[in-house]
């Protein structure tokens, strides 16, 4: 037998776990994240939910405190995966996006580890948020609105994990994360996670990418009430169903269409 006939080893896939958990924890370890992912939602929780007066008014199957520790929990989320899978944009630019590429796994694989990096790092700030929430006031009638509150409000990572791979791959490098991470401060205005809002401005923040999460987060606490500056609204399940399921695929269909011109 040859060297030329001599059988040849499949190409082996890397598994993307590994390579998840190395970007996680260096993620995690960076001061701009802590901060715009923790410090900050976690201040405005305690400022605008457990400090003030109104915070042990009731709510739902709970209070005020508790609204607003979710609202503040779907914000940390949402700039968490945003921010986490826009990063992409730097190491494209340095040549690491390339360099995978040449990897068995491909770009790929690449994709994959940003979405499950940004999915990982959403859990650190909510689960702080709500532990702070616990022992600053906030209030659920049982403890399974409590557990269902929480995994509701990762819900939000999804479709932001791939509105930030989005902006990431489309937008320059030098401006992707400012430009992620500032939208979503817009968004969640708009979304009615600040402030109740009305009118027709709280018309169209119901169209806006982060409204649909925050309504659903606040399900289990608020069933189908909404608070808005004119009085509280009924909502149906399906209009917050919507707009993820809506938003989600739009950013998807952004992600693969900048994966097929990289």
């Amino acid at each position: 037998m040859t060297a030329t006939d001599a059988p040849t080893a499949p190409v082996r896939r890397p598994r993307p776990w590994t390579y998840t958990v190395i970007d996680t924890l260096i993620t995690l370890r960076r001061p701009d994240m802590l901060f715009f992912t923790l410090v900050m939602p976690l201040g405005m929780y305690l400022f605008y939910g457990a400090m003030q007066d109104y915070s042990d008014i009731a709510v739902g199957h709970g209070d005020v405190a508790a609204s607003t520790m979710i609202n503040m929990a779907v914000f940390s989320v949402a700039i968490a995966a945003t921010c986490t899978a826009a990063g992409a944009a730097v190491e494209q630019a340095g040549g690491w996006g390339r360099q995978v590429a040449l990897t068995p796994g491909g770009l790929r694989i690449y994709v994959i580890t940003k979405l499950l990096t940004a999915l990982l790092v959403a859990i650190f700030p909510v689960t702080v948020i709500f532990i702070a929430g616990a022992f600053t006031g906030a209030q659920m009638d049982a403890p399974f609105i409590w557990v269902a509150s929480y995994l509701l409000t990762l819900l939000a990572a999804v479709p932001f994990a791939c509105y930030g791979l989005a902006v990431g791959v489309w937008v320059p490098a030098q401006a992707a994360v400012g430009i992620a991470g500032a939208s979503i401060s817009v968004f969640a205005f708009l979304g009615n996670l600040f402030m109740p809002l009305g009118g027709s401005l709280f018309a169209f923040g119901r169209l806006t990418p982060i409204y649909g999460a925050g309504s659903l987060a606040t399900r289990a606490l608020q069933d189908d009430a909404v608070a808005t500056a004119t009085g509280t609204v009924r909502e149906a399940l399906w209009i917050p169903l919507a707009n993820i399921g809506l938003w989600t695929a739009l950013f998807v269909i952004l992600c693969l269409a900048a994966r097929r011109r990289a």
